[in-house]
């Protein structure tokens, strides 16, 4: 069962047309008894610290709903929406969510998208738990060699750049080119053309259980 969803699960026909880098969603604010779908476009889920510091959490596609656990129960908002690009929105009201979910395959669209949202967390909480950048990066290495279809030990992975990496990571961009530089000399990857690398797997697990 696939956790994405269309403008024909819901019969709303509010439209919102969001422009590249505007918040939709701010942590802590009251939720509006409503949520959202992305008709078109993508988003940056964030953590936005007092002092302005944005820890990037994970992205959200098209096809996917945004601000969804306002359905159920919670009276906050639990992070904040950055457009990525030129968005489109579809607004569902709390009433016709409500309505949906008494369909058993939208209630288990549902139950898959919380199931996906929740092994999302863990990986970020897991990357974050490392107790220096290079295992943070590791981490996330990790998380793409295993979304990888191949088998082999020596993988071809796409990385972020260093500044997609900061968010993710939660430091600054001269931080992570230093870091990486630490795991090319290791021999965890090797840089094959701009961001593409090969990975290895042994070796990274080998630094995340600090063998190496």
């Amino acid at each position: 069962m696939s956790y994405q969803f269309t403008k024909g699960d819901f019969s709303s026909t509010k439209l919102h047309h969001i422009k590249k880098g505007q918040h939709v969603l701010y942590a802590g604010e009251q939720h509006r008894h409503n949520c959202f779908l992305i008709l078109e476009g993508a988003f940056s889920i964030c953590l936005i610290s007092a002092n302005g510091h944005e820890m990037l959490l994970y992205h959200l596609q098209k096809h996917q709903l945004i601000g969804e656990i306002a359905m159920f129960g919670q009276s906050t908002r639990n992070a904040t929406a950055i457009a990525d690009e030129d968005c489109i929105l579809l607004e569902i009201s709390e009433h016709e969510f409500h309505e949906r979910l008494q369909d058993y395959n939208f209630l288990r669209k549902i139950t898959d998208l919380f199931l996906q949202r929740y092994l999302k967390t863990h990986e970020v909480v897991c990357r974050l738990s490392q107790s220096n950048i290079s295992m943070k990066i590791c981490r996330y290495l990790k998380t793409l060699a295993n979304q990888s279809t191949s088998k082999e030990n020596r993988i071809h992975l796409l990385i972020p750049s260093h500044a997609e990496l900061a968010r993710l990571i939660s430091c600054q961009r001269e931080t992570i080119s230093r870091e990486i530089k630490k795991l090319i000399k290791a021999g965890v990857i090797t840089q094959k053309s701009g961001n593409w690398f090969y990975a290895d797997r042994k070796k990274i697990d080998m630094f995340l259980s600090e063998t190496l």
